[in-house]
């Protein structure tokens, strides 16, 4: 089959894909592959080619080779978060978020990074984030992790506002994944690691490409993989304290292998089967039907916090009729941990068809649907309210506690007309729908407080909540001449729950020599508030620093409860984005780039901190007495710089790729409190605390970097390496400055357990090597963290975890995984 006409990615791909922070030895590879060539990486809705040094923006590309290099990752998550320096991916925090890994481009939210594949808007996962990170908590973002890694061709990261060509979500930038779409033979691998602790995991993929009649393919990809939990922690001193007295069975219920821990902390378990389905016909030199498909099934355990034998719901448990406190059920005298079940099931389709108008007109015009559907089960807790049976046990120990469903529909028609040898006029429209569904647990998992740990969704709160919007864009592509170009675009969206936006973009691009370009962007952009968002409404459990449960409600902002306390409508988060920067070849084998950015993000919706509610008439109706609600709360400032060194030094392929990213909230919108000033008005705070303020802003490092590098050792052996660098940071746990006390001797200050702890710098080290048994047949030996470093302990007298058996930062992006290895066969046909 001959590739279809058009030298470009997708249709509907804007030229400004970025690279300047994420080039690895696979690009140096590319460059040393067309020395004779311009690399065309990225071709959007311009009939003109554009190869990366005429990009208005630095253009990246991260092939399949490189992004499958990256051993014993979860799942794709931790192959963009290995090769991406601006791209954080935190470890599993709780609830949902074991599930649905949160994620950050940049150090902003989740949801504001768009997401493609094969240049077509993904879906959205069902979870709102309500244990994300500080940078990401209450986001509604894809779930990458769906993804099958053999399926993937390369992967292109834009760092830059494109809200213009793309509408919602694309403030930090754009990710598409490009499938692979060869239309005959394929690859079988198979892959097994072990972490130096010992926890094992097992992934096998195939792909497979078909000619499909005498002018099409079909390529299928089809992924399974199978992980044990991860379990860094240590003892609990309470469970500690109840082994020392000779109590039997203490963390007996783990469903991990990690007993007697009464508490698991670390990458949840999970196993999951991906499938992909790419395909494309031509039906003459200027037409083409394409299509892809995905099927996914996916299931992770994660371990909630222990419950000790003084715990209130085994404290009310006790005044039951069956209680025997001369023969306690086990449970009495041991404690429980709850664990929960999260299991996914992801589809999508795309079909669409593209070609020729005559002979200056292009089109594409697409139709696609994905729903994302996660459902908990809750094992090994109880519920007060159901009492005990008539041996003493808890009369239920495992509920379906329901859950989330999200589906969009989304119809595209993009168009591209060359006015001239020097102007290109590109237009289209899109319309999109989605609806987020709340699914109800049985009765019993909301009886009374509900299952603890997650009490079950009451059928009050289940529903569907639904909202369509429609998009029209314009762009100009101006040649004003050989070196320079100037590009602008126009989107105008209106949605049917908030309203309409504008957004406009203006990108240039100036050739100062044949080695050296300058470019530079200035854009608007915005991310839509979604159904998930504006409805859902749940009750989580936490514990203070004083160990009690505490539960808060979370409700739509505008339910009347919420609005008693300052909440409204949401409406978009509006974003201002500016770059400039540089690409220079120093020598025939050294490139350079630099690229600085700024990126302003007005009425963030971030969750409200607690509120105490406990005295308003509604919410003792309600039986609430800590509420949070979504508002439009913060404005946020995301600025750094990205650098990019790629060279080669003898036979070894170097990449040197930087990330320097500060985040500034300079302003929040307040709440109402039910306290009066002494006018009699209430007193309105601020929505986020000032350690949640602090949090955003420190907790994800300003520095990052990886340096990579790759040789061909032999005609059958070659090796690679990645050293990743992870700068200071803070501990989420605490203030920076700490809570100041008087001490005996008069002094000032700062009292144990208040303080957040520096983190100090990380590397991790990856190594490969990869051996060519026949042209067919490769092995692959490797190590990932292969010096086995882990981030700081935190012990006092900083805040920290150590009474519930956590010595590490919770949610640093550097991770507490340790080292491991792995081998790898892979078998190409």
């Amino acid at each position: 089959m001959k590739p279809f006409q058009y030298n470009r990615l997708v249709q509907s791909l804007y030229v400004s894909l970025i690279g300047a922070v994420c080039s690895t030895p696979a690009i140096a590879q590319q460059q040393e592959a067309t020395k004779d060539t311009e690399v065309i990486s990225v071709i959007g809705r311009s009939a003109v080619p554009r190869t990366v040094k005429e990009s208005p923006v630095p253009v990246d590309i991260v092939t399949a080779e490189e992004f499958n290099g990256v051993g014993n990752a979860g799942d794709v998550t931790d192959n963009l978060k290995a090769l991406i320096p601006s791209y954080t991916a935190t470890p599993a925090t709780g609830d949902g978020s074991a599930f649905v890994r949160p994620t950050s481009l940049r150090g902003m939210s989740p949801d504001q990074t768009l997401v493609l594949i094969n240049g077509k808007r993904r879906h959205r996962s069902a979870l709102v984030q309500f244990f994300a990170p500080a940078a990401g908590n209450g986001s509604h973002a894809p779930d990458v992790g769906m993804l099958p890694s053999i399926a993937i061709k390369n992967v292109e990261v834009l760092r830059d506002g494109a809200a213009a060509q793309y509408g919602s979500d694309a403030i930090a930038g754009v990710i598409n994944f490009n499938l692979k779409d060869a239309d005959e033979g394929g690859e079988f691998v198979v892959n097994y690691g072990q972490h130096f602790e010992g926890e094992q995991g097992v992934k096998i993929g195939v792909n497979k490409g078909f000619k499909l009649l005498e002018n099409g393919f079909v390529n299928v990809s089809a992924e399974h993989s199978d992980y044990e939990a991860l379990s860094r922690g240590i003892q609990r001193p309470d469970a500690q304290s109840l082994i020392d007295n000779k109590v039997e069975g203490v963390g007996a219920d783990s469903p991990f292998d990690d007993a007697p821990l009464v508490q698991t902390w670390g990458r949840p378990e999970m196993s999951g089967t991906r499938l992909f389905i790419n395909s494309g016909y031509e039906f003459s030199n200027t037409s083409q039907l394409y299509a892809h498909a995905n099927y996914a099934n996916t299931e992770g355990r994660y371990r909630f916090f222990y419950r000790n034998p003084s715990h209130g719901t085994l404290s009310q448990l006790k005044g039951d009729a069956n209680y025997d406190a001369n023969n306690e059920a086990s449970v009495f005298k041991t404690g429980y941990t709850p664990y929960l079940d999260g299991a996914q099931k992801d589809s999508s389709f795309v079909i669409g068809v593209k070609g020729e108008i005559g002979t200056d007109t292009i089109y594409d015009v697409s139709i696609g649907t994905g729903r994302n559907q996660l459902s908990y089960d809750l094992f090994n807790t109880t519920n007060p309210a159901l009492g005990l049976k008539s041996n003493g046990e808890p009369a239920q120990r495992d509920f379906d506690v329901g859950g989330f469903e999200q589906s969009e529909i989304n119809i595209n028609v993009d168009l591209s007309t060359q006015l001239s040898d020097t102007l290109n006029f590109a237009y289209g429209a899109e319309w999109r729908d989605e609806t987020y569904t709340v699914n109800k647990g049985e009765p019993n998992s909301y009886s009374g407080t509900g299952s603890n740990g997650l009490p079950g969704i009451k059928d009050v709160d289940a529903g569907e909540h639904s909202r369509d919007n429609v998009g029209i864009y314009t762009e100009l592509e101006h040649d004003l001449s050989d070196d320079l170009l100037i590009q602008y675009a126009l989107r105008y969206e209106d949605f049917s729950d908030f309203g309409d936006t504008v957004n406009g973009k203006v990108a240039t691009r100036y050739l100062l020599s044949d080695d050296t370009t300058l470019r530079g962007s200035l854009s608007t952009g915005f991310h839509a508030p979604t159904p998930g968002q504006a409805n859902v409404r749940t009750t989580t459990t936490t514990f203070g620093s004083n160990g009690q449960q505490q539960d808060t409600v979370l409700l739509p902002s505008t339910n009347p409860l919420s609005r008693a306390y300052g909440g409204q409508l949401l409406k978009e988060e509006e974003s201002t984005s500016m770059t400039l920067g540089f690409s220079t070849e120093l020598l025939d084998d050294t490139n350079l780039t630099l690229d600085w950015y700024n990126t302003e993000v007005d009425d963030r919706i971030y969750r409200t901190q607690k509120i105490d509610v406990s005295t308003n008439p509604i919410a003792i109706n309600q039986g609430v007495k800590t509420l949070s609600f979504y508002t439009n709360a913060l404005d946020v400032e995301h600025s750094g710089v990205d650098i990019v060194l790629t060279s080669k030094i003898a036979d070894v392929n170097l990449t040197f790729a930087y990330n320097y990213n500060q985040i500034d909230v300079v302003n929040q919108s307040t709440i109402l409190t039910d306290s009066k000033d002494a006018a009699g008005n209430r007193i309105a705070v601020k929505p986020v605390s000032d350690s949640l303020v602090e949090d955003i802003e420190n907790n994800y490092p300003e520095n990052r970097f990886v340096l990579s590098a790759r040789s061909i050792i032999t005609d059958n052996l070659s090796w690679s390496a990645r050293a990743t660098y992870y700068g200071e940071h803070y501990d989420e746990r605490g203030t920076i400055s700490g809570e100041m006390i008087v001490d005996s001797n008069g002094n000032s200050v700062v009292k144990d357990g208040t303080q957040s702890a520096l983190i100090d710098p990380t590397v991790y080290v990856d190594v490969e090597f990869v051996y060519s048994i026949t042209d067919s047949l490769h092995l692959h030996f490797g190590g990932s963290n292969i010096f086995d470093e882990y981030v700081n302990t935190i012990d006092a007298p900083y805040a920290n975890r150590m009474n519930v058996g956590l010595p590490y930062p919770r949610r640093s992006p550097a991770n507490y995984e340790g080292g491991s290895w792995y081998l790898k066969a892979r078998y190409v046909f």
